[in-house]
C-alpha cells in the first residue's frame, strides 16, 4: 500500500511538472506578436524590415522596427602632416571616408581644429605660424574638410591636407601642433 501510494504521488508530481512546462510554453506563444487569420479575418499584414547600421537603442522587444539604428562609417586620418617651408608646395596627406552607411538626408562631415602655430619642442614660447590647406586652399580651424552624402555606402571619398609655414623658424628643432579631427552625421 505504501509503495502504491508513493508511485501515485510520484506520477502526480511528474504530471504536474509536465503540465506546468506545457502551460509555460503556451504562455510564451501568447505573448508573441504573430497574427492569426481565420474565416472572420482572412487578411492580415506583416512588416518586412532590415536594420542597416548599428542598433544603438533597442525599442520594445515586440517591435524591432522601433529600434534606433545609427550609421556606420570608417574615416582614416593621417598620423602626421609635415609642413613645407615658406613658399613651397606642401606634401599632402589624405583624409578618407569609406563604408559610409548613414541615415537618409544626413551627410557625414569631417571637421578639423588646430592652432595656427607650431611650438618648438624645447621652448614652448617659441612659435612659428603656418597655414593648413585643404585641396591647396587655406582653411580655418573648425572648417569642414570632407562631406559625404547619405546613400553612397560603396564610395570612397577623400581630400588632401597639407601644411605650409608662413614664417621661417628662428631656431633649429622640432615644432609641433595638434590637428583634431571630428566626424559627425548631421
Amino acid at each position: 500500500l505504501t509503495m502504491h501510494f508513493k508511485k501515485n504521488v510520484l506520477k502526480k508530481a511528474v504530471a504536474a511538472a509536465l503540465s506546468l512546462a506545457t502551460l509555460c510554453s503556451l504562455s510564451t506563444v501568447a505573448f508573441a506578436a504573430d497574427k492569426t487569420l481565420n474565416q472572420d479575418t482572412p487578411t492580415g499584414t506583416a512588416t518586412v524590415y532590415y536594420q542597416a547600421g548599428k542598433v544603438t537603442e533597442p525599442g520594445t522587444p515586440e517591435d524591432p522596427t522601433d529600434d534606433t539604428v545609427n550609421g556606420t562609417y570608417i574615416v582614416t586620418i593621417p598620423e602626421y602632416i609635415k609642413a613645407a617651408k615658406v613658399g613651397e608646395t606642401p606634401v599632402t596627406e589624405d583624409v578618407t571616408a569609406k563604408e559610409v552607411l548613414i541615415p537618409f538626408g544626413k551627410p557625414l562631415n569631417v571637421k578639423v581644429a588646430f592652432a595656427d602655430s607650431l611650438v618648438l619642442a624645447d621652448n614652448a614660447d617659441t612659435k612659428i605660424t603656418y597655414d593648413l590647406q585643404n585641396q591647396g586652399a587655406k582653411i580655418a580651424t573648425g572648417d569642414t574638410i570632407l562631406s559625404v552624402p547619405a546613400g553612397t555606402p560603396d564610395a570612397v571619398t577623400s581630400t588632401a591636407l597639407g601644411a605650409v609655414l608662413t614664417q621661417a623658424p628662428s631656431f633649429s628643432g622640432t615644432y609641433n601642433d595638434t590637428a583634431t579631427f571630428t566626424v559627425s552625421v548631421d
